[in-house]
């Protein structure tokens, strides 16, 4: 069975029960659909042209005729957009509102539609337009911050190498200060001056044997001022996101 769903073939209801012929037109006052042939009275006939609405073929099933007063849907109300009788646009809740005959209906609704239509697809356009701009400007605004962002990181590391790089630095002038101490005490044959060397000495290697190279910052005003300086650093890494 095919999955598209057949238009449903509308005939005359003037033909001949054997000769029905496909319909052209429905009247909507006189109930009945036309084909070509039977059409050309409602076609030619000026009253019947001006009076008698027609559609595309459709089948009637009572839906052409209003349900409060049993008349034919002759107009249609712009202002409820609602199809009603004689009766409603003249003594009912529509006689004050904009009505319009079907073909006038049709012919203004369609041209309001395809204004609409239009003004929607400006403004389409426009919103494309402003979100490739909005797009094209987070992209720079997200170039420019990555930039500062491995500046910062950049900047961060460097101050983080050079404090522990200075910190390493003054703990070698320890072990080369004991060395230096002990080649000293090392060359002196005197007994006496050797002895009273040595004490100095003695401290020099302590200090020396203290330090240890692999550590990062020792606790100190190198280490305040390290910590001091990455907290602000992080902070304008946290700006550089923010912005």
């Amino acid at each position: 069975m095919s999955g598209k769903m057949h238009r449903q073939v509308i005939l005359c209801d003037m033909c001949t029960e054997e000769d029905r012929k496909p319909a052209r037109k429905t009247c909507m006052k006189c109930e009945i659909s036309m084909c070509v042939q039977h059409l050309q009275a409602h076609l030619t006939t000026p009253v019947l042209l001006q009076t008698h609405p027609l559609t595309e073929p459709m089948a009637l099933c009572g839906t052409t005729k209003c349900p409060q007063h049993d008349k034919p849907l002759d107009y249609y109300c712009l202002d409820d957009l609602t199809c009603v009788c004689v009766s409603c646009a003249i003594e009912d809740q529509h006689r004050l509102h904009n009505m319009k005959t079907f073909s006038t209906a049709h012919k203004e609704l369609m041209e309001k539609l395809n204004a609409e239509q239009q003004a929607l697809l400006v403004k389409t356009d426009d919103e494309n337009v402003s979100l490739e701009k909005w797009e094209k400007s987070e992209r720079e605004k997200l170039g420019r911050s990555s930039v500062r962002l491995i500046e910062a990181v950049t900047n961060l590391r460097d101050i983080a190498l050079t404090s522990v790089q200075s910190s390493v630095s003054a703990r070698m002038v320890s072990i080369k200060t004991s060395k230096s101490s002990m080649q000293a005490a090392q060359k002196e044959k005197d007994s006496f001056r050797f002895l009273q060397m040595y004490s100095q000495v003695h401290q020099d290697v302590e200090k020396a044997k203290a330090v240890d190279l692999r550590k990062g910052l020792e606790p100190g005003s190198d280490r305040n001022k390290l910590v001091q300086e990455i907290r602000q650093n992080g902070e304008k890494i946290v700006n550089v996101y923010e912005c």
